[in-house]
């Protein structure tokens, strides 16, 4: 099954979401357990975070580079 261009966006665009989502829930774990004094678990938390950080990143600039290419296709509708 072949996904069409804009439904592969969309795909991108939900996926990178989530990956922000879990950043935030990282980030925020990361600081309670600081809070309760545990400075190693919580470094390690918000290590893991901004690697999710990275990954929702580079995923919204999947779904960016795909939309713009699709934009040139179509004769390039909506440029400034």
């Amino acid at each position: 099954m072949r996904l069409e261009r804009r439904e592969l966006v969309d795909r991108l665009e939900r996926l990178g979401n989530a990956f922000v989502v879990a950043f935030i829930i990282l980030l925020v774990s990361a600081a309670a357990s600081l809070a309760a004094g545990g400075e190693a678990f919580a470094n390690q938390l918000a290590e893991y975070a901004y690697y999710f950080l990275v990954v929702a990143v580079v995923l919204h600039l999947a779904a960016l580079a795909l939309e713009e290419k699709d934009e040139k296709e179509r004769g390039g509708a909506g440029e400034t």
